[in-house]
């Protein structure tokens, strides 16, 4: 695998609006008998958007006639499958990529989260940013997915859920992993203004790659960096090995890594 194929941020910003616009955005590659299917979604966590029944519809299509053994399905973001009895729970706590484990788990198909640890990534991004800075972050992108959410629990009681896995996580001594007044101390600092958990728009367009609000977009490039990194690795282990390959990530690491993925594949 080429990851220098990968686009860059300036790449992606500059493609046409039709290709960045296409959510999903998937694409199908096969070879010698083997396949790859990488669905593009939007993220979403609502059980009845139209998206889940198409994800289930392409998924249904690539497993046919496939030995399960043979197959493997490459899936974004942290999942707890205790978490995840019906369909319906695995959409609303984990969007597609709880719906594509759950029906992985029905077909006894294996499944990969490739992405580094958080501990691991932490260690890369202290490099360049601040503890303060890196904690905000990661509470601040949680807070994008909260609220992405259907049937969200209690922004206090997701604040100190949050909170603690990244105190446990992390392990970091004499740092005060609090949003109050941690978090609120950042983003006053950086912005400004006060916190404003309303503003949804603003919280997305902070904790994204794409855009230059602050350094808080500069973490989420080189998070993003070393994540499609790890995708493109896993991706190209389970090709070497001879795997059918169905990856569920975000559209926008399908636009970035579908230059690299074609290469392997097609050559």
């Amino acid at each position: 695998m080429n990851k220098n194929l990968l686009l860059t941020i300036e790449e992606y910003e500059g493609l046409p609006l039709t290709v960045k616009g296409q959510v999903p955005y998937i694409y199908s590659l096969n070879k010698d008998g083997q396949s790859l299917f990488y669905f593009g979604a939007k993220h979403v966590m609502d059980p009845k958007h139209p998206e889940i029944e198409f994800l289930h519809e392409q998924w249904l299509n690539f497993l046919d006639n496939k030995l399960k053994e043979k197959t493997v399905v490459i899936y974004e973001g942290s999942v707890n499958e205790k978490c995840m009895e019906t369909l319906e729970d695995a959409v609303r706590n984990y969007g597609e990529s709880g719906a594509i484990i759950f029906w992985a788990n029905q077909a006894n198909v294996q499944s990969i989260r490739p992405e580094p640890t958080i501990e691991n990534e932490a260690r890369e991004l202290l490099k360049k940013f601040s503890k303060e800075e890196i904690f905000y972050f990661y509470m601040i992108r949680g807070m994008a997915t909260w609220q992405r959410k259907v049937d969200p629990e209690d922004f206090n009681d997701f604040i100190l859920r949050n909170a603690k896995r990244y105190k446990e996580a992390l392990g970091w001594e004499d740092f005060n992993f609090a949003f109050d007044p941690t978090v609120l101390e950042v983003h006053r600092k950086i912005f400004g203004k006060e916190f404003d958990l309303s503003d949804k728009d603003f919280i997305r367009n902070i904790s994204i790659p794409i855009g230059n609000l602050s350094a808080i977009n500069d973490i989420a490039r080189t998070s993003s960096l070393g994540r499609n990194f790890a995708i493109l690795d896993c991706i190209a282990k389970f090709w070497e090995e001879g795997k059918n390959i169905f990856v569920v990530y975000g559209a926008s690491h399908a636009v970035m890594q579908e230059r690299a993925i074609r290469n392997m594949v097609e050559g």
